[in-house]
């Protein structure tokens, strides 16, 4: 049985089979994790603390197989999709201020689904388990458990929202059979900006360069394919394909997305997006929406405001940044813009 206090952490390949790995959610009001509040927790439980925080389940678990009821799990409304540091999480972090908004960033039970470790799974196995974590993170949740770093959830939600990362683009297909009614909003931005801001501090999905499996599969190749590019190249290359396989997946069917351009936020969010989601904020929110955008979007607790920072990372790219960007980046890039003109300036190409 699943606790109305746990969510899906990660999502697991063993020996032992696919399995889930929950996560208590049950953070203190003020939504500061407390590391002398979780041992209380665990003593009061007569618990070990990491069985308290954790716990894993076989993915054929009958208590997972049934499936949170529809009636308590909201479907998905609407997915936010992005080519790496272009604005993707000030977007969530403004829809988040929302009362009726219940928002996950990023999770990584889902990142797990859409990665290289799930590729031997069929893919009809991985659509249910993709159906049965959406419907787990979609469940809305005690109060205490808003702060909860990957997911917002508010018992008075009416749309659920989900930012992904940029890796697992081409499982898109499967995930929007597993949420049919998803809306998708595309965060682009100028090409040398995000390869100086991946180059000057390495994502996380990076560290696939260091598996050549995982390499390979980030980069859609074969293993020997791969074999010799540099790290550099790696990351290039990497988001070269998230926005060439967003060019294609868009232009293939441009009514289900919404293109927006870093440079139009954070206007774009209350003026773009929110009407095409159908979402419509209080007055305060959209007071909070406008203070959250003042900020420095990384990070939680106090934050520093936010300065612009477009110029001064073309300024830093070097030669080679430059013909990594040309080399991977561009066509993909310029065939998404184009795509946006179409939605922004009818007519135009």
């Amino acid at each position: 049985m699943i606790a109305g206090w746990e969510l899906p952490e990660r999502a697991l390949i063993t020996r032992d089979g696919r399995r889930l790995r929950l996560r208590s959610a049950a953070w203190p009001v003020d939504g500061r994790w407390s590391f002398r509040a979780a041992l209380h927790q665990a003593r009061d439980a007569d618990a070990p603390f990491r069985d308290l925080l954790f716990r894993d389940l076989s993915l054929d678990d009958p208590s997972l197989t049934a499936g949170p009821s529809p009636a308590t799990s909201l479907p998905l409304t609407a997915g936010i999709f992005h080519a790496s540091r272009c604005g993707s999480t000030l977007i969530a972090n403004m829809l988040g201020g929302i009362g009726g908004v219940q928002i996950a960033d990023e999770p990584e039970a889902l990142l797990d689904l859409m990665g290289p470790f799930w590729t031997p799974v069929p893919a009809g196995v991985r659509q249910d388990d993709l159906r049965l974590v959406l419907a787990l993170l979609g469940r809305p949740m005690m109060p205490e458990a808003r702060h909860f770093p990957e997911a917002r959830h508010f018992p008075e939600a009416r749309h659920f929202i989900v930012k992904f990362s940029c890796i697992g683009l081409d499982r898109l297909g499967e995930l929007e059979t597993a949420a049919p009614r998803m809306r998708k909003v595309f965060v682009m931005r100028d090409p040398l900006e995000v390869l100086v801001s991946n180059l000057r501090l390495r994502p996380g999905w990076s560290l696939s360069f260091h598996n050549p499996m995982r390499r390979a599969f980030s980069l859609g190749m074969r293993p020997t394919a791969a074999a010799g590019m540099d790290i550099e190249t790696f990351i290039a290359a990497v988001l070269g394909r998230a926005l060439s396989l967003a060019a294609d997946r868009i232009a293939g069917a441009p009514a289900g997305w919404l293109l927006v351009d870093h440079a139009e936020l954070p206007g774009a969010v209350i003026d773009r997006i929110l009407p095409w989601l159908g979402i419509r904020p209080q007055p305060e929110e959209i007071a909070g929406m406008e203070r959250e955008a003042r900020l420095y979007s990384k990070g939680r607790g106090d934050r520093p405001a936010f300065v612009p920072d477009g110029d001064r990372k073309r300024r830093e790219a070097s030669a080679a940044e430059i013909a990594l960007c040309e080399r991977w980046m561009r066509e993909p890039h310029d065939r998404l813009r184009r795509l946006w003109q179409t939605q922004t300036r009818p007519g135009t190409s």
